[in-house]
Order: C-alpha cells, then structure tokens, then sequence
C-alpha cells in the first residue's frame, strides 16, 4: 500500500487528477492468481484483461512476469506487442472486429475468437488470401445467469457475446471452421461477466464448457490446445466478501479437471482476470475546487469527474474515499465531480472529514476502468499517470494540455 504522504507529494509534484499504480502490488496480485491455479494444474496461464487498465508501463511490468494478454481491440494488441508480451501469449476476443483488425491480428500471429460464423468467414478468407492458418477458437454463450451489475453481465443467453450451446449453434461453428482453409480451431472459450463475488455460475459455466469441449472430441475430433474459462473474479469495494483466489481455485477446478477424464489430452488453462490483478492497486487523487452547503445537501467540488472515473455514473459504482492527511470532525456530503452534467457525482452521501479548498481526496480501487475509460468529454484533457515501485513513484503518462485537445483538429478554408 502506497503511503498517504508519498500520495500527497506526487499530487503536488504532478497535479491533480492523478492516477497512481502500486506496482509492487500488481506483481504480488499477480503471482498470486497464477500459484492459486498452476499449483493445482500446472498448464495454466494468465492472460490479463488489457482492457481493465492499457497502460504501456503496467503491460511491460506483466510482461516481464510472463504474463499473456486478452484484448478486446486492434489498439490494444498494439500495445500488448509493444509491451513485449508474445505473440503466442494474446487472444483477441472482440465480439465485433474490422477488417483491419483481423488483419493485424493475422500478421501478428495471434489467437483470435470468434462470437460468429460471419466473422469466421470474413478471416478464414483474409488468410487464405495471404496463405496463412491461422488459430482460432470460439467464444461459446453458457446461458449462465451472475450476481452483478446488468450491463458486465455476459453469459446470458440474451447477451450479444458467445455462440449458443443449444440447438448445436456453438458446435455447428467448430464444424464449419474444420470446413474451412485459413483457420484452424485449437481452443474453446467462455466469459460470464465482471465483479463476480460469488462462485456457483462459475462452476456452472466451467461444467458447461468442459462437457462441450467433450462433444467436439467426440463428434468432430477436435483436440483443444487450450481452455479458456475467462476472468470476472471481482473485488471488494465495500468491504463484502469476495472469493480470493485460492478459493476461485478450488471452486471450479474439479469441475475442469473432471471435464478433462474424457478427453485424450491435458490442454492449457486461460484464465483472464484483469480487475482482480490491477483494481485495488490503483487510486485516483483530486483536489478540492470548492465546498458548498445548502438546505438538502453539502457538497464538495473536485477536480476529477465522470470523464476521469466513469464507474460510478456508469454502474452506480462505490469507491471508498479518503481525505489524505485527515481524520475525525466528519460530516455528511456528496463528492461532485467537474462535469457538467447533474449525474456526475462521484461519492454519495460519504461521512468524510471536514473538507476544505485544496485538500486532496484519494478515491479507492481505480486501478481497473478508470483510466482506461476516461475521456476528454467537457473539453477536459486527460490526467497523468504514475508508477510507484519500492517507494518511488515514476510518471508513466504525461498529462494531456488544452493544445492536445485541438491538436488533430481542422479548420475548413472556407472559415479561415
């Protein structure tokens, strides 16, 4: 954990809003996940969630633990190359990919998913054009119901992720691939959603997925390379119970390993955590504009909004808040944000010390989809990032100046 007064001097040394990482905490989440696993089957491997947090710095620092990568976008398997992580080590699983990013996915020799047969065709034709195979596998839909937030809820049968187990549709896909030059199915995968606490429908899903990867052996003679079972092992906010990962383990390994009695070979676990690995080693420092009060409510105005830390507006989020360098003399407010937008409410009736103008706020467990979906909505440049490791903090990201936000911008020369 990172000191409250290192937290003060990078807020004065970088300004506010400011995303910093523990990096000495990622490491530690990190190996920590992969032991809870490879010490009960030792072909397993990590491919971290890029889209939890891309920064180059935290991906080079994975990188350099052996860690893979699950991206969601050409953009991110740039950087995931560029961090060093190989090739053989990132699966691309975008529900909806460009032409173009198929193409930078078959030039860089990755294992790409695939959620439909549309899209199967599409690149199974761009390889045979360029007389490659590429590997591929399908993203298969378990129909598993999880308890969490509807909109990172992904493995119902309504969702716009997967191919349907029913009526033979997932099946029916690894058939047309055998069919087809260019690609060559080497793995199955499934993902049922983010900040699960509970682990009853991963059990479920890993049963489903294991009794299919069953069927394509014996049906179609399909011997999978790979298991791919996803991410979504969620952390605490609030303090509620969560699964660590000893016990994620334990609840659904003897379901894969069972799975793996009626198969011919051991294949690879995936496994694809990103919130767990990153979320809690990362906070947001803001500085306080203003302090109102009024009839119904106090309010305290900071720097940052729903354009730096989209969750709470987004999912109705909760992230634990502090006053760096205070304590006691509480009192009841809501943390409002920069944006103008009624919504843009950071923390709800929080119990804070009393706050004044300068103080700086830390707001907890932002490691994961903070950065990564803020936005410069407002006309508001992007924060800086920094990394600290063995106490020293290091900027990863400069912050973004009001020239960057016009910098790609034109003026027709019919106004100038």
């Amino acid at each position: 954990m990172i000191e409250d007064t290192l937290l003060v001097q990078l807020a004065k040394d970088y300004g506010t809003p400011l995303y910093v990482y523990d990096g000495d905490e990622v490491v530690a989440r990190y190996n920590s996940f992969l032991k809870a696993f490879k010490s009960r089957y030792k072909k397993t491997k990590v491919m971290y969630a890029v889209k939890a947090n891309s920064s180059l710095a935290l991906l080079r620092l994975l990188a350099k633990q052996g860690c893979g990568a699950d991206v969601v976008s050409g953009g991110e398997l740039f950087i995931a190359r560029k961090a060093g992580i190989k090739s053989e080590d990132i699966i691309f699983t975008s529900s909806s990919k460009t032409v173009q990013e198929l193409e930078l996915a078959l030039e860089e020799d990755v294992i790409v998913t695939h959620g439909n047969v549309s899209e199967l065709l599409t690149f199974s034709s761009i390889a045979e054009e360029r007389g490659k195979t590429a590997r591929i596998c399908f993203r298969v839909n378990p129909d598993v119901s999880s308890k969490t937030h509807p909109k990172i809820a992904t493995g119902l049968k309504n969702s716009k992720f997967g191919l349907h187990l029913e009526g033979d549709i997932a099946l029916k896909a690894y058939e047309k691939a055998l069919e087809l030059n260019g690609v060559k199915p080497i793995g199955v995968h499934a993902h049922i959603g983010s900040q699960i606490h509970e682990s009853q429908a991963f059990e479920e899903a890993v049963s489903k997925l294991m009794d299919f990867a069953v069927m394509l052996k014996k049906e179609l003679g399909v011997e999978l390379d790979f298991i791919d079972l996803g991410g979504g092992l969620g952390i605490s906010h609030q303090g509620e119970k969560t699964l660590t990962p000893k016990e994620f383990a334990e609840a659904i390994l003897p379901n894969f390993l069972n799975g793996l009695e009626d198969l011919s070979n051991e294949p690879y676990l995936y496994l694809e955590p990103g919130r767990y690995i990153v979320g809690p080693a990362g906070v947001l420092l803001t500085k306080v504009n203003s302090v109102k009060k009024t009839p119904y409510k106090n309010f305290v105005n900071v720097d940052a909004g729903f354009n730096t830390l989209a969750r709470p507006t987004l999912y109705d989020a909760y992230h634990h808040m502090t006053v760096l360098g205070k304590s006691g003399n509480e009192e009841l407010v809501d943390v409002a944000g920069n944006v103008c937008e009624s919504g843009d409410i950071l923390g709800r009736d929080r119990s804070l010390p009393k706050t004044s103008v300068g103080d700086i706020i830390s707001i907890k467990d932002c490691g994961a989809y903070g950065f990564a979906m803020a936005s410069e909505y407002n006309s508001q440049p992007l924060p800086c990032e920094v990394l600290v490791r063995g106490g020293i903090g290091e900027l990863i990201r400069t912050r973004r100046s009001y020239s960057d936000l016009i910098a790609e911008q034109k003026i027709p020369e019919a106004l100038k």
